[in-house]
């Protein structure tokens, strides 16, 4: 392949990412067909397939960036001269207004196909390393100490992530019973109370 045909693959291959990311985000993810993407982008539905061999392929190549770029703020945080406190309390507002959470949100209920057993092993390995930044500082906070808890910090980091959970935001902010501010505002008071900070108790 010639260096312009790929530049031609590679700008086609942007526009098909943009394209379907745009009509799960409007449709969903179980109301869209490859067929639909390829009319968008006005392609044959065989050249799309030259790009991406199923649709779990191609909205699994939209999530993984995302939740890469999750991570990644979730490091920086982590690695930062902020408190413990300071930290969780940064995890969840940076959490709650990530693409990842924006994407899986959009696509809520029928995000399980992208984690299927072709990519469960990849995204499962992105999700612990998030999970790995959350335990570190929730260990800080223990040692410092900032919280005061008999609970272990393999269980509360993964509570902490359990809050990025679509089902319960969906439930309460997308029908209309809270704000997305009040949402972030009680699931941080929600997990700094599990943790029991020192001079709040």
């Amino acid at each position: 392949m010639s260096n312009r045909m790929k530049e031609k693959f590679n700008q086609r291959n942007e526009l098909i990412l943009q394209n379907a990311e745009k009509l799960i985000k409007a449709k969903g993810y179980q109301n869209i067909k490859m067929i639909d993407i390829a009319e968008v982008l006005d392609i044959a539905k065989g050249t799309l397939y030259l790009h991406y061999k199923s649709k779990e392929n191609l909205v699994f190549s939209i999530v993984k960036p995302k939740i890469l770029q999750f991570l990644k703020s979730v490091e920086t945080i982590s690695y930062s001269d902020r408190t413990a406190k300071d930290k969780i309390i940064h995890f969840i507002e940076e959490g709650y207004k990530s693409d990842f959470f924006e994407f899986v949100l959009a696509s809520f209920p029928d995000m399980g196909a992208v984690f299927s057993e072709d990519h469960n092993k990849e995204l499962s390995s992105i999700q612990h390393k998030i999970i790995e930044c959350f335990r570190q500082v929730i260990e800080e906070g223990i040692e410092s100490p900032c919280f005061d808890t008999p609970l272990p910090s393999s269980f509360l980091s993964l509570q902490l992530m359990q809050l990025f959970d679509p089902l319960i935001y969906n439930s309460l902010v997308y029908e209309g019973n809270m704000s997305h501010e009040e949402f972030v505002h009680y699931s941080t008071s929600y997990f700094l109370n599990a943790i029991k900070q020192e001079g709040d108790k």
